[in-house]
């Protein structure tokens, strides 16, 4: 269940997976960084799904887990909503402590290991880092490496 996930997901669990990309971006506050990616990424499905909801509906709806975790039976569905989270998490460049443990609670709701979890952050790090590795100044790509690792 570590790979980047690649399961079909309907609209309703794309929607509840931006809902909870909402509430993990909402407990240290909404940065602008994590705004235009949770938007950009809802919006781009919107147009694919023709969904109705627009983003600022969908986001002013409260997130409930409990209410879509039987949605998220399959691993590759839980993966995806985990694996999204943590990157909006590190979106505004701090996956802070709160965000750890919405992060934390949404896992322990779909029943995913505390080794799963962090076997998936690890990977959400290996991701980021493969996507700055081009950068050329190393002084500021080894101090990235550092935040997202510590």
């Amino acid at each position: 269940m570590t790979a980047t996930p690649t399961t079909t997901l309907e609209l309703h669990h794309l929607q509840a997976i931006v809902r909870a990309m909402h509430d993990v971006a909402l407990t240290d506050g909404v940065h602008d960084a994590e705004r235009v990616m949770l938007r950009g990424f809802y919006e781009s499905c919107q147009r694919d799904a023709a969904a109705l909801a627009s983003f600022d509906d969908l986001v002013a709806m409260p997130f409930d887990l409990a209410a879509v975790v039987d949605d998220f039976r399959q691993p590759a569905q839980k993966l995806a909503l985990l694996h999204s989270c943590l990157l909006l998490a590190h979106a505004d460049g701090d996956y802070s402590a709160a965000e750890r443990s919405k992060v934390q609670a949404f896992a322990d709701a779909l029943n995913v290991p505390a080794d799963e979890l962090r076997r998936i952050e690890e990977g959400v790090t290996d991701y980021l880092l493969q996507q700055i590795s081009r950068i050329s100044n190393t002084d500021a790509l080894q101090e990235v490496a550092k935040e997202l690792q510590g």
